[in-house]
């Protein structure tokens, strides 16, 4: 045998070797973004300032959950953990950014005891639906509203503290739905302290110029699959600009926080991109 074709087997050996060892790895990291990540919650809390926050308000604490999929991956028995973590923040206003369920979910009552489970603090519960919910737009409506939720449709509602006032508005999902913020925000002025769910995170790029204190989202589950250095692999439409955390949009620099999400959607793996509940806590 020659040495140049000793030197060939040797370099096909260790080929072999690679393969079987990134085929190895790929296996292992797709165990763990599949059976590990997807429910390794993480709880972020943020002081959250807000220029206009009636002092009434000072120190609430708000909790957003978002995309939980439901059906998809993601049953009862998988929520059950959940609604304890966020019932032990004992959050003022719960706010839940759409997507309860999944697309392919054909019983979304099912999900109704569970449901019940999460508390209504002071400030009660409020919701919007996202893209997935539309197709069951008005199960899921009932189901939330059976639950406590306030569901908010191109409307608002009011929160009253000490003779003070918050109010939380929200707006119809941006992609399949027929949202209407001038309508949401109805009887409400520059004065007012206005917090805004909308699904859709991208959505800041026209609320911004509106007198919204705050911008709550959800829609993009944070890219689901991040790399480091690289960020989200993915982008879900109109979570593009803004995919996850903290920004200050426009020329009013408006508040815009983009959850994470608990569900998934596509693929049911998460990798660099833990699940997540936020805690804000709010300042003037």
């Amino acid at each position: 045998m020659s040495h140049i074709q000793r030197i060939t087997d040797q370099i096909i050996k260790n080929s072999d070797k690679w393969a079987m060892g990134l085929l190895a790895a790929g296996a292992l990291v797709g165990a763990y973004s599949y059976k590990v990540e997807r429910f390794k919650y993480e709880i972020k809390e943020i002081s959250l300032q807000i220029k206009n926050l009636p002092s009434a308000f000072e120190g609430w604490r708000i909790v957003q959950f978002s995309d939980t999929h439901l059906g998809y991956f993601f049953g009862v028995e998988d929520f059950k953990p959940l609604v304890k973590m966020i019932n032990n923040l004992q959050p003022d206003i719960l706010i839940f950014t759409g997507d309860l369920i999944d697309i392919r979910t054909k019983t979304p009552e099912r999900y109704f005891s569970i449901l019940q489970e999460l508390k209504s603090g002071r400030g009660g519960k409020w919701a919007v639906l996202g893209n997935h919910d539309i197709h069951h737009k008005y199960r899921v409506t009932q189901l939330l509203e059976e639950s406590q939720f306030t569901v908010l449709n191109n409307d608002f509602g009011v929160v009253e503290a000490g003779h003070e006032q918050l109010y939380i508005a929200g707006i119809d999902d941006v992609v399949r739905g027929y949202p209407n913020l001038d309508r949401a925000l109805e009887g409400l002025s520059e004065d007012d302290c206005i917090f805004l769910l909308a699904h859709e995170p991208d959505f800041a790029i026209f609320s911004s110029s509106y007198p919204i204190s705050a911008q709550f989202s959800g829609h993009s589950h944070g890219g689901q699959v991040r790399l480091p250095y690289l960020g989200p692999l993915t982008k879900h439409n109109m979570s593009n600009k803004y995919p996850e955390g903290l920004y200050y949009v426009g020329e009013n620099k408006m508040p815009l926080y983009v959850n994470r999400g608990i569900g998934t959607t596509g693929l049911p793996l998460r990798l660099f991109c833990r699940p997540e509940i936020t805690v804000f806590c709010l300042n003037s």
